[in-house]
Formats: structure tokens, sequence, C-alpha cells
């Protein structure tokens, strides 16, 4: 009888308090920072791009402004449902920074407005990729792990895409949500550390892949 009672019990703490699964202790500073800032970046970034979709006199920058869009909503999705889990607090509204950039974008008609989505925004998502990088080498977690890759992979596609419109300013990236600069330094550590992440896991499909291969 005792057994059963301890057994109810136990399964009562499991449902109020959750699985024991995952291990919250593996989230660190970094991982939660790349929680805060990607949230930060979706609720400015997300209705930029719906400006820009609308906006734009050019023809590309609205196309790129429906897609970044598109999959900020999607990433925003992702990082409250992420940040949920391990029991992170997200910020309900973008920095002070941030904002002042919006109100710029909004402020802005014809040429003036594509010009400015499309550098501040590219400044935008170079501030984030070497942290996102960081954390896809560095984390302990499985799924911050996953998230840091799909935000390496959608920091890349998004400067590509904004690039692909032809007026992308090599010092857009001087201009970064923290106030300070971007360097070449950091933007190539970020590059590397991506590679490297991706290499250690091209090698390892490859080894897992092969009939008799060993890990």
């Amino acid at each position: 009888m005792i057994y059963r009672l301890l057994g109810v019990v136990l399964a009562l703490l499991v449902i109020v308090l959750g699985t024991p699964g995952h291990a919250f202790a593996e989230i660190d500073s970094h991982d939660r920072e790349l929680l805060v800032r990607v949230r930060q970046a979706c609720l400015w970034e997300g209705p930029a791009g719906r400006q820009a979709e609308q906006r734009a006199s050019a023809q590309r920058v609205r196309e790129v402004g429906r897609k970044l869009a598109d999959d900020h909503d999607r990433l925003d999705a992702q990082v409250r449902g992420l940040a949920s889990k391990v029991r992170v607090g997200l910020p309900g509204e973008p920095t002070e920074e941030q904002r002042s950039w919006a109100e710029e974008i909004a402020g802005a008609v014809g040429a003036d407005f594509d010009r400015l989505y499309v550098n501040r925004t590219r400044a935008a998502h170079g501030s984030i990729f070497g942290l996102a990088s960081q954390v896809r080498a560095a984390t302990r977690d499985d799924a911050m792990r996953s998230f840091a890759q799909n935000a390496v992979d959608t920091v890349m596609r998004h400067m590509t895409l904004l690039e692909s419109t032809g007026i992308a300013e090599t010092t857009s990236l001087t201009v970064v949500s923290t106030g300070g600069e971007l360097d070449g330094g950091d933007v190539l550590f970020g590059i590397l550390l991506a590679l490297v992440a991706g290499g250690a896991t091209f090698g390892l499909v490859r080894v897992l892949g092969v009939p008799g291969g060993r890990a």
C-alpha cells in the first residue's frame, strides 16, 4: 500500500514539475543571451519586413521583406517554445536602439526606405551571427544546439537575401545592436565557428552512415 502511495506522489510531482528529461542546468549565460536576442530581433525585424513587403519601392526589396518576415514569424514561435521549456524569460519588446531603427525605417520613403531597411536589417543580422555560431559550437544542451544551428542558417540566408537587393553597403555591419562595432575579426570568428560545427556534423554523419563505421 505504501509503495502505491509513493508511486502516486511521484506521478503527481512529475505532472506538476514536468518530466526530468531536460537538464536545465545545461543552459548557460550565452544560451540565455541568444534566446533573448533572437526574440528581440523577431519583435522588430518581423514588422519591418512586413513594412518592406508593402512599402518598398523596389520589387526585390518587397520580396526579400516578405521572406524575412515569414522566417521571423516561424523563428519567434520556436524561440518562445524553447524558452518556455528551459525556463528563460523573454522580453516583450525590442531594445531602445532597435525601436529607433524601426522608427527610422518607418519614417523613410521610396529609395531611402529601401536603403535603410536593407542596411539596418543586415547590420542587425550580422551582430547576432557570432553569438549564434558560438552557442552552436559550445552549448551542452541538444535542444539549444539545434536552435542555434537554425539561427545560424537563418542569419546566413537573410544576409544573402538582403545582399541580393544590390543596395547593401559594405559598412552596414559596423552598425550593431550592442552599440559597438562588429569588426572583421568578429565576423570571421563567427564564420569559422559555423564552418567547424558544420564540418564536424558532416563528418559524423558520414562515419555513422557507412556500414561498419565506428563513431
